[in-house]
């Protein structure tokens, strides 16, 4: 089922960065968004979540156009989760995390019933319920940036926006987080869109992956299309790197190509 469909979309700041954008998003997919530093990719998910500056094109998620909505309402139907989030002192991580629920708030802006549970809910999912009293000034980066997954995931949004979620992440929790939001994202129904800098990992945990280069979208990838298809998919983007099969049945790995390693 199509969760998100964005079409002809333009966005950017003073001038437009990316152009002409269309892509879709199913439910129980979770779709990576692979390209150069620089391409446009944060400012696509800027553009998506309403937070960037659209010069053309529309966003519906259900049905509904989301940049007609009040900020409010929108925040009901798509969670962005940026590259960097400040630190907040003073305020413990259940305190965080339950700020994802105020969206679903009443007209006085109260906690709803269940609001607890579920903020205990996502915090075991993703592995930081030890941390809910501690102070997110306390934390490390890395346990910060989970800490706001969790706080965009509590919004119970049928989409989910998320720009590098693991660039403060040592590589156990990388994989762990990736595990971990696939099997979520497909057992909640939900459409993810990640940005992410690293093919093997899109490849190991993705459904498909879209490609970006000068602020265009230039291709879409299936990780089940075999590793000849996918190579010659990222050749593009990834001259240098060679997309090998692996012993279980639509597994991939990248290597580099000899000469390529530097030494």
């Amino acid at each position: 089922m199509m969760l998100l469909e964005a079409e002809n979309l333009t966005v950017g700041y003073r001038r437009p960065v990316v152009r002409s954008a269309s892509l879709v998003l199913q439910a129980g997919e979770l779709t990576a968004l692979l390209g150069p530093n620089g391409c446009g990719k944060s400012t696509l998910l800027r553009g998506i979540s309403g937070n960037g500056k659209v010069f053309a094109g529309t966003v519906r998620v259900c049905g509904q156009d989301c940049l007609a909505l009040s900020a409010r309402r929108r925040a009901r139907c798509l969670a962005l989760l940026p590259q960097r989030v400040g630190v907040l002192p003073g305020l413990t991580v259940r305190e965080v995390i339950t700020m994802g629920r105020y969206v679903h708030s009443g007209l006085f802006g109260g906690p709803q019933p269940g609001d607890a549970e579920r903020v205990e809910q996502i915090a075991r999912t993703f592995g930081v319920e030890p941390l809910l009293d501690t102070d997110c000034a306390a934390l490390s980066e890395g346990q910060r940036q989970l800490v706001h997954l969790c706080r965009v995931a509590v919004q119970d949004t049928p989409v989910l926006l998320l720009d590098e979620p693991n660039s403060a992440l040592d590589f156990t929790n990388t994989h762990r987080l990736f595990a971990t939001l696939r099997r979520w994202v497909r057992g909640q129904s939900k459409a993810g869109l990640v940005v992410l800098h690293d093919p093997a990992l899109a490849l190991r945990y993705c459904d498909r992956l879209l490609l970006m280069q000068r602020g265009q979208l230039c291709g879409e990838i299936h990780p089940g299309d075999g590793a000849p298809a996918v190579e010659a998919a990222l050749a593009p983007l990834y001259p240098q790197l060679r997309v090998v099969a692996g012993t279980q049945p639509g597994e991939l790995f990248c290597t580099l190509r000899d000469g390529c390693g530097g030494e």
